[in-house]
C-alpha cells in the first residue's frame, strides 16, 4: 500500500508540478525566440549602424531618408559614447546635440584624443605589456561634412523623385549614405572610448600618427 501510495503521490505531481514547470519554460524560451531578435531603438550606435545597413541593403528608393535617420543617430551617438568617459566633460558638453561639437569638445579636453592609439596592459611587477584595445578617433572634419549633408537631406525638399533609379538625387545620395555607413561601422567596430584608459596608472597609449 505505501508503494502504491507513492505511485499515485508521484503520477499527480508529475500533472501539478513537473508539466506546468516545462510548460512554464517553454514559454520562456518561446518569448525569447520571438522578441529577442526584435530591432530596438536603443542608444546603442551598433544598432543604429546595423538598422542603417539593412535599409541600403533592401534598396528601396523611398527608404533612404530613413537611413538618413539612422546614420544621424549613430553618429551622435558615438561621439557621445567617447565624451561620457571624459571626467572632465561638463553637463553642458554632454548635453550637445551637435556631433560635430561633441567631437570638438573631446579633442579640447585632450588633444590627443584626435589621433589613434594602441593601448597595453603593463604588469607593473614584471613590465610585461600586453595589447588590450585600439582607439579610432572620430574626424572632426568627417563629421562635420556628414552632419551637415545628412541635416540636408532630412529637411523637406519639393520635387525629389524617390521611385526613379537612375535619378542622379538618387544615385548620389545613395553613394554618400554607402559612403558614410562604411565609415562610421569602421570606426565604430573594435574600438574603445579614449577616456576609459587615458591616465590610467596601469595603462599605456601608444600615439599613432
Amino acid at each position: 500500500m505505501r508503494n502504491l501510495a507513492k505511485a499515485i503521490v508521484g503520477i499527480l505531481l508529475i500533472f501539478v508540478v513537473h508539466i506546468p514547470r516545462l510548460i512554464f519554460r517553454l514559454l520562456l524560451v518561446s518569448y525569447a525566440a520571438v522578441f529577442s531578435n526584435r530591432p530596438t531603438l536603443t542608444a546603442n550606435p551598433a544598432e543604429h549602424i546595423k538598422r542603417a545597413r539593412a535599409i541600403l541593403r533592401r534598396g528601396r528608393l523611398s527608404e533612404l531618408l530613413y537611413a538618413a535617420v539612422e546614420l544621424r543617430f549613430a553618429l551622435e551617438r558615438m561621439a557621445q559614447k567617447d565624451l561620457i568617459f571624459a571626467d572632465r566633460a561638463s553637463n553642458r558638453m554632454l548635453k550637445e546635440y551637435d556631433p560635430a561639437k561633441k567631437v570638438t569638445n573631446l579633442h579640447r579636453l585632450s588633444p590627443d584624443a584626435a589621433f589613434a592609439h594602441e593601448v597595453y596592459f603593463v604588469n607593473k611587477a614584471t613590465g610585461k605589456r600586453h595589447k588590450c584595445a585600439d582607439y579610432k578617433p572620430l574626424d572632426n572634419s568627417r563629421v562635420d561634412e556628414i552632419k551637415g549633408r545628412l541635416g540636408d537631406l532630412l529637411h523637406p525638399k519639393e520635387g525629389l523623385r524617390l521611385g526613379i533609379p537612375d535619378d542622379p538625387w538618387h544615385i548620389e545620395t545613395k553613394r554618400f549614405l554607402n559612403e558614410s555607413l562604411n565609415y562610421l561601422s569602421h570606426i565604430y567596430k573594435d574600438n574603445s572610448p579614449y577616456f576609459l584608459y587615458e591616465g590610467r596608472e596601469q595603462f599605456e597609449m601608444v600615439k599613432i600618427e
